[in-house]
């Protein structure tokens, strides 16, 4: 019985990001259909940069929260969440409008759209889900965001196929944002706006995490900004890059439906047994990344033919080199996760920032010869110095005894 209910659980850690990935699948036919690759490109180009500064201005609370709330009596819990939306609402009010107009200056068609959207974007970092993951909560997560975002995008499909402005896309990006946020509160008795005293007390939040906050910002350049860069050194080969990664993104947010669960399932682990737990979820993680991999290259061909309404072709070179991507992210996933539970957060900064150099210097090297292949060699070298950084993190290098001060 009891391996049936954790069997149930990971199906509901799987089901949320299941959602989140089919919601682009209901925008994306539509977004083509009416506007074509151009019309892609520029959502492309703004969700690049939205989804950046969402992953900077989250400031980390996805990677320390969980398993904080994991371990956290009921109390303070409460506390951690109202900290976490005060920091974030400061974090996006900075955000989002240098968002806007980076998007207004990349995107070479459709920019006041590309700029709404931009903005909204960075706005997603809102999101309780971390908050609701710590808890164990995933009925919750289905019930507040991941369901109500899908039925609002398929209003925007609905109104795009209709003839709407490419702007609705942005506009209804920012209520589900809303409607997610008002209801989490509701539903668990917080406040819609924290208080005072958690936004004066945000600054010294912020600089306890500003080392896995920029780290963060730094991942995000090798992560969610080289579509941006792709726009900037080769426009042509923004679609098909974009196409690739987007395809790429989805599966991966179906697929952290397994490291989610191993948050609570990792930080909730006795001391004695946390570094067991972390190592089991490091092999899992790479498991389902090779065989998402190889999935992922096969069938990625037919998938964009389908979603991009026959607008983008997909050859099997970019598609292969898709699938390897795919892999090193659930790799680097692995290795973020045991590095958090075992109390070296930190060095997940230096592994994003050798990553990002050796990332975007090979992005910028290869995109203008090579085209699309050329930025996701860019990608894969990144993802693959970040993982030896952290390998070499997590099994060479040891830490000193608790007690070294005294000797």
């Amino acid at each position: 019985m009891r391996r049936l209910r954790q069997a149930s659980n990971l199906l509901l850690y799987l089901l949320i990001p299941g959602l989140g990935a089919a919601t682009p699948l209901l925008v994306y036919p539509a977004l083509t259909a009416q506007y074509g690759s151009t019309g892609f490109a520029a959502v492309a180009v703004a969700q690049s940069l939205g989804l950046a500064g969402a992953t900077i201005c989250e400031l980390g609370w996805s990677v320390l929260g969980p398993q904080r709330v994991a371990r956290a009596q009921t109390a303070e819990r409460a506390s951690l969440y109202q900290s976490a939306l005060a920091t974030k609402l400061l974090a996006t009010l900075v955000g989002a409008p240098v968002a806007a107009v980076a998007a207004a200056v990349i995107a070479t068609d459709y920019k006041p759209a590309a700029a709404v959207l931009a903005a909204a974007s960075v706005a997603t970092c809102l999101s309780p889900g971390w908050f609701l993951v710590g808890a164990n909560r995933p009925l919750a997560i289905l019930a507040f965001e991941g369901i109500p975002r899908l039925l609002i995008m398929a209003g925007v499909a609905g109104l795009l196929l209709a003839g709407a402005p490419l702007l609705v896309y942005g506009i209804g990006t920012l209520v589900a944002v809303i409607f997610t946020q008002v209801a989490v509160s509701l539903r668990f008795g917080q406040r819609l706006l924290p208080r005072l005293s958690a936004f004066t007390s945000g600054g010294a939040i912020i600089k306890q995490q500003l080392p896995l906050t920029g780290g963060r910002a730094v991942s995000v350049v090798y992560t969610s900004l080289p579509i941006a860069i792709v726009g900037l050194v080769n426009p042509s080969a923004v679609a098909v890059f974009a196409a690739v990664d987007r395809l790429m993104r989805m599966a991966l947010a179906i697929l952290g439906g397994v490291p989610s669960r191993l948050q609570s399932w990792v930080g909730s682990a006795p001391e004695d047994g946390r570094v067991k737990r972390s190592r089991q979820s490091l092999l899992m993680n790479a498991a389902l990344g090779a065989i998402s991999g190889v999935g992922f290259a096969v069938l990625v061909p037919f998938v964009a033919n389908l979603v991009f309404s026959g607008t983008i072709d997909i050859v099997w070179q970019v598609a292969v080199l898709g699938g390897a991507i795919l892999f090193a992210i659930c790799a680097s996933r692995g290795f973020g996760l045991s590095l958090v539970a075992e109390g070296r957060a930190n060095w997940i900064a230096l592994a994003n920032v050798l990553a990002a150099i050796a990332g975007v210097a090979t992005t910028f090297a290869l995109t203008g010869p090579l085209g699309a292949p050329g930025a996701q060699l860019g990608g894969l070298c990144a993802e693959l110095v970040g993982i030896a950084v952290q390998a070499f993190c997590l099994f060479l290098l040891k830490r000193p005894p608790r007690d070294a001060h005294l000797t």
